[in-house]
């Protein structure tokens, strides 16, 4: 049996999209190489700097397999590779987007005041996730085990359905990115108002404009997963997750890192330190002389006030 014509477009468009994933990712690889060589390999070494590293390559080893694969060069007409592959693929996808999300998370911890109580609670929160997400893969894994993969002796890639429901696991994708850029927006909002003079307004705009990017993109990855496994669950396109929205995602979050590193930092002299400190310790004594009795007192009485 021959497959439809809309069954060929979409394989058309999945590899069409796919090249495209990989060619953004080795793109900006090549752009950001000089900005990796500089302020990550001449840094120490860090939890940061080995996540950043085994994301960004493990990324281009992974994304660079897909590509072979996608090109048709690899399956040959083998319905084990196929199985193979596909749980490959499935845990590397979630490997990948939660590694650069817990990048993006360490950088917004330290925003909101490095506070130990929200870290406890991320990072029981995101073990949790993640826990989730591979159980889940590892039940598609099944799935695909015993799915037949659709005219692999034509197309010659692996192209399968996805199991039902799969797709509510990413619920809690929405929701940890939602509030990781409530929190975030938040506490730069109060940073922009209350700290001018420690902060520069570069770097405040440059944080705004990364963490709004990496919203978008990882909201974007979050809803292609949705739709590709809802609307289009019984066609070529379940792969574009792992082979169009992962790479961008990706090349999102190493930007964040790779521009808050190369930003040129700020020194600031004693008398700027001074300056802010006593502004702060002049905000408290004001607020702390009103809540005083002595200071409702004056706020009864006028005039005594003004004898003071």
């Amino acid at each position: 049996m021959l497959p439809s014509l809309e069954f060929l477009y979409e394989i058309w468009v999945r590899k069409a999209l796919s090249t495209t994933g990989h060619t953004v990712l080795i793109y900006d690889y090549l752009l950001t190489f000089n900005d990796e060589i500089l302020y990550i390999w001449n840094a120490p070494w860090t939890f940061v700097k080995v996540l950043f590293l085994i994301n960004r390559y493990g990324n281009i080893a992974g994304q660079t397999l897909i590509m072979f694969e996608e090109a048709g060069v690899l399956a040959h007409d083998s319905q084990f590779f196929c199985q193979r592959f596909s749980i490959i693929t499935s845990y590397f996808m979630i490997l990948s987007s939660e590694s650069i999300h817990i990048l993006v998370l360490i950088r917004a911890w330290a925003i909101w005041g490095a506070q130990r109580g929200m870290s406890n609670f991320l990072i029981g929160g995101y073990v949790s996730y993640v826990l989730i997400l591979l159980g889940v893969a590892s039940y598609g894994a099944h799935h695909d085990s015993s799915e037949e993969f659709q005219y692999l002796d034509l197309v010659k890639i692996c192209a399968s359905a996805m199991p039902k429901l799969m797709w509510l696991c990413y619920v809690g994708s929405f929701i940890l990115d939602a509030m990781t850029f409530v929190l975030t927006a938040r506490s730069l909002r109060r940073y922009s108002r209350e700290f001018q003079s420690l902060y520069p307004s570069d770097l405040l705009l440059l944080l705004v404009r990364d963490a709004t990017t990496f919203f978008v993109f990882s909201m974007f990855n979050n809803a292609m997963i949705v739709a590709c496994w809802t609307v289009y669950s019984n066609g070529p396109y379940t792969f574009l997750p792992k082979g169009f929205s992962g790479p961008l995602l990706s090349v999102a979050g190493q930007r964040v890192v790779l521009n808050l590193k190369s930003l040129p930092t700020r020194s600031y002299s004693t008398h700027d330190l001074s300056r802010e400190v006593d502004r702060q310790l002049e905000a408290f004594a004001e607020e702390s002389y009103w809540l005083s009795p002595r200071g409702q007192d004056s706020l009864d009485d006028p005039d005594c006030s003004r004898e003071l």
